[in-house]
């Protein structure tokens, strides 16, 4: 009997190839947004022309379009039934427009700033749009493909490698591209096509649960509404949401720092994060230990603490070796926070008990719209850091205050949003006792539903 709607081409889902087809998505998921979080203010501020002021409304508009758009593709993907499964047809159509907005965003054919910065607004939210509706759904088949706490972890282990690697080629190969060639356009392009071929190959790892697709959907409002009721969901995404923003604005910050603090010389910008990516390499077994062991409340709170305060001392950094001793410890602590599947996962599973329904990209698009709040804080940053230190990227020499300003948004800013984070997360509910007891109540629901496909059937 036919209980799942497979695209493996006979290559099982829960083996080991499988994982690591599926976990392939994290290549699109991880690298293009990487490369837009360290490289587009550069290039539009330094490149295209934008002010930094100009660039924080252009990224403010950006983040405000994010939060239209995540909840109701999440809530619609849910709803609407298609032949072939309600996942991977959004995943095959959105890599399209995904992939298009993010090759054109780093080709600018214009001179004039308003056409500057209107072209670089809409290829944001074209890319964005794609990006949305394509990793919404390869997210959601992780909550539904694997139940399993320890496969959970298995494959959050195989899928954060891939990603890391792909933010690291996002953050620091770029730049060495665009100088190499004179073309921040050739960089883009080779970088953008990335993304069909790694998110198409992550198909073949994919299997859709039929059992899932029974449900009738919630009205409109009620899915809303039962959604912000969930009370670990909301904790969940408030808390990622601060770690978004401490992440994102870091990495924003990172090519100005080292060019204007390190003095790291043009191209090479995105190796001053070399010490935090060594911690995040030294570091990655013992957070799937972690996180399978003590589950995924103490996991992500044990993360957050190391993250905070390691970005402290980033604020004494002088030059590139002091940089990277510094950055080893935030490093042990970014991993930790990056494994973001197991509590938002937990959260979703909340939902079904209560609900007896699969909501996954429902939360996805929720979760995002709180979370690409974070872009808002960013922007707003941005512009604050510019009117109180005077910084401007376009100067080669900075004043005092300005180098202040960035050494203040490189390490005491992300460690204050992370500690209102880490004191919001001290409010989800679900710790190792009920999050084990959770498993088992699932075990017994999912049972129920194969037995009402077997009668549909």
């Amino acid at each position: 009997m036919k209980k799942s709607k497979s695209h493996s081409l006979n290559v099982k889902p829960h083996s080991r190839l499988g994982h690591f087809l599926y976990s392939l998505g994290a290549v699109p998921s991880a690298l293009p947004y990487n490369m837009v979080g360290s490289w587009l203010l550069v290039f539009y501020t330094l490149y295209a022309g934008l002010s930094l002021i100009e660039f924080g409304i252009l990224f403010m508009l950006y983040g405000i379009w994010n939060a239209i758009n995540d909840p109701l593709i999440g809530y619609y993907m849910d709803k609407i039934k298609l032949k072939k499964g309600r996942r991977v047809p959004w995943i095959i159509y959105g890599t399209i427009p995904m992939t298009i907005g993010f090759i054109f965003l780093w080709w600018v054919p214009f001179s004039d700033k308003n056409l500057v910065f209107v072209y670089g607004l809409v290829m944001l939210f074209l890319f964005d749009t794609g990006f949305t509706i394509v990793i919404t759904a390869w997210s959601a088949l992780y909550t539904e493909m694997y139940e399993d706490k320890r496969e959970r972890a298995s494959v959050v282990a195989i899928k954060d490698s891939i990603a890391f690697i792909s933010s690291m080629i996002g953050v620091m190969i770029p730049s060495m591209i665009a100088v190499a060639f004179g073309s921040w356009a050739l960089a883009g392009l080779l970088m953008g096509i990335t993304i069909p071929i790694t998110m198409y190959l992550s198909l073949l790892g994919t299997k859709e649960r039929e059992e899932y697709q029974i449900d009738e959907p919630l009205p409109i409002i009620k899915a809303f509404k039962e959604s912000f009721l969930n009370k670990p969901f909301i904790i969940a995404s408030i808390t990622y949401a601060l770690i978004d923003f401490c992440f994102g604005f870091t990495m924003m910050i990172l090519p100005l720092y080292a060019k204007f603090i390190i003095n790291v010389e043009e191209g090479m910008e995105g190796f001053a994060m070399i010490g935090i990516a060594l911690g995040i390499i030294i570091s990655f077994p013992l957070w799937w230990q972690v996180y399978s062991k003590k589950g995924p409340k103490f996991g992500l709170s044990l993360g957050m603490i190391i993250f905070c305060v390691g970005m402290i001392p980033l604020f004494l950094a002088e030059d590139f070796i002091s940089l990277t001793i510094i950055g080893l410890f935030p490093g042990f602590g970014v991993t930790g926070v990056l494994m973001t599947e197991p509590v938002m996962s937990a959260a979703i599973d909340y939902d079904e008990i209560k609900t007896g329904k699969r909501r996954e990209a429902t939360f996805g698009g929720i979760g995002a719209f709180i979370a690409r709040l974070s872009m808002i804080l960013s922007a707003f940053a941005l512009i604050v850091i510019q009117l109180l230190s005077g910084f401007d990227p376009k100067l080669e020499t900075q004043t005092p205050n300005a180098l202040i300003g960035l050494r203040i948004s490189m390490s005491l800013i992300p460690a204050f949003g992370l500690l209102i984070g880490l004191i919001v997360f001290k409010f989800f509910p679900l710790n190792y006792k009920k999050f084990t007891e959770q498993q088992e109540q699932l075990k017994v629901l999912h049972k129920l539903r194969l037995d009402k496909l077997e009668n549909i059937e």
